[in-house]
């Protein structure tokens, strides 16, 4: 009976197959999910939840025990912190360099102009992820210290909870201007827009923003979670980040 019973659950297992939840970095929203169908077109039978946030507020509920299988970061430092924690179980791994631009759909934003846009009379409010716990918005306030602008446009800031979070403030007129991550600057949903466009950040400008990721604790016991974890770093899915302005680690 027993001996049924388990290879009732076998099947069961192989037929309706495994779940995984993954907690990402908000820049990776467009990026990863083509990776993750990508990933699922060659195991239908798996399922994956994504669920999209500030870095920072990921650690955190890594930390406290959260029932994630991966945590990619846009701040490597984070994976290595749960790392040392013991709430990561696998070597860190480096998976993207991200790029900040500042981004606009506003029909006077002149991408030419660069920095000189955030002066200009039209800008009211300027959006940036918060640097608190958003690896974007941290970035995003060292660009403007390293040039003397922050303590200059710092009454213009409305701060979003994350870079995605961020970019909606722009696409819903609550912000001019928006400093954000490249990789949603080019997202089908905003780069079609026909008044959009960015300006590249000179990256010399800001620490540079490695992106790393792990499989959780939780998911010791996780075949598929390992197996997308070593997906992350095929050619398949590095061509899907690149097409998101990534540069990934065989760029460097």
């Amino acid at each position: 009976m027993l001996r049924l019973i388990f290879t009732i659950g076998l099947l069961v297992s192989v037929v309706f197959g495994d779940k995984i939840t993954v907690f990402a970095a908000a820049d990776l929203r467009f990026a990863l999910d083509e990776v993750k169908e990508a990933f699922l077109k060659q195991n239908p039978s798996h399922e994956m939840e994504m669920i999209y946030g500030s870095s920072g507020k990921g650690l955190h509920q890594v930390e406290n025990g959260a029932p994630y299988h991966l945590y990619y970061s846009a701040n490597e430092a984070f994976v290595e912190k749960l790392y040392s924690q013991g709430d990561i179980i696998t070597k860190p791994r480096l998976y993207a360099l991200g790029r900040v631009v500042i981004w606009s759909t506003h029909p006077k934003f002149d991408a030419n102009k660069g920095f000189d846009n955030l002066n200009e009379s039209w800008v009211k409010k300027i959006a940036i992820a918060s640097p608190a716990h958003a690896p974007y918005g941290e970035k995003a306030k060292q660009a403007l210290e390293s040039l003397n602008l922050y303590k200059n446009v710092e009454t213009k800031l409305v701060l979003g909870e994350n870079i995605s979070h961020t970019a909606q403030f722009v696409q819903s007129g609550a912000a001019d201007i928006g400093i954000i991550a490249l990789s949603l600057a080019l997202a089908p949903t905003i780069a079609d827009s026909k008044t959009s466009s960015y300006y590249l950040i000179d990256d010399k400008l800001h620490e540079p923003l490695l992106q790393g990721y792990g499989i959780t604790k939780y998911a010791k016991d996780s075949k598929l979670a390992f197996e997308f974890y070593d997906f992350t770093l095929t050619d398949d899915a590095m061509k899907i980040m690149k097409k998101y302005g990534f540069e990934t680690p065989k760029d460097n």
